[in-house]
């Protein structure tokens, strides 16, 4: 099946997508395509992401598309690597007991659905940033975006896991993927605060990162702050 046709499927068909991956002679294959639609999608979203900077004449803005579209996949990659252990303790202890590689595969096909919204928000987001130069609406607008992919993200990966742990009595599921869907989002939201940049601040020499200063949530207030005023 190819990445399109899978993309379709993964979104129509999610209890199927979920009995693959618990089928042993599949996980892996279902895992290999989960990770391509990710990756293809993510790219296609970090270049647009990153094209602030160019479509208004910023010295070096094809740089920031470049290196967003390179940050954006590695951003989610490397919040899944920090979180996965928990995540696997998690469901050895309320069951049954699921190899890795199905769990990795839940893992994966949850980050392909968020990439998968990510990409249809894509044009969107390029319509605004050809209709206004400001820095401050389109990092808040990227916000908006990655909230609504997120949330979808985390409640097909919240489905996903119920439908392994469906067999279990006894045992709050709900409240135990709760906790970790919410040290999920804590870690990938300051993981993306210290890979930023992934828009160019107007004015500002390009770098690959910036210095590490404040807080996530306190920059969101600050940048409403400025767009009202």
């Amino acid at each position: 099946m190819s990445i399109i046709a899978y993309i379709d499927h993964l979104l129509r068909n999610r209890e199927e997508v979920i009995a693959d991956i618990q089928n042993g002679t599949k996980t892996t294959e279902v895992t290999k395509v989960c990770f391509k639609v990710f990756l293809a999608q993510t790219v296609i979203y970090g270049l647009i992401m990153g094209a602030q900077s160019l479509l208004h004449g910023y010295p070096d803005g094809w740089l920031y598309s470049l290196t967003a579209a390179i940050k954006l996949p590695l951003l989610f990659i490397l919040t899944l690597i920090i979180c996965i252990p928990l995540l696997y303790v998690l469901n050895v202890l309320i069951g049954p007991r699921e190899q890795f590689k199905v769990v990795l595969g839940i893992l994966m096909s949850s980050l392909a659905v968020t990439s998968i919204l990510l990409s249809a928000c894509a044009m969107i987001l390029l319509f605004f940033m050809m209709s206004t130069q400001s820095y401050e609406f389109i990092t808040l607008l990227n916000v908006i975006i990655f909230s609504i992919a997120g949330l979808y993200g985390v409640w097909f990966l919240a489905q996903a896991m119920k439908t392994v742990s469906a067999n279990m009595e006894g045992v709050n599921v709900k409240t135990i993927i709760n906790w970790w869907l919410f040290t999920y989002a804590i870690v990938g939201t300051q993981m993306a605060w210290m890979m930023r940049p992934f828009i160019g601040m107007p004015g500002a020499p390009f770098s690959i990162f910036r210095t590490q200063e404040s807080n996530f949530y306190i920059t969101i207030i600050h940048l409403i702050g400025k767009l009202f005023s």
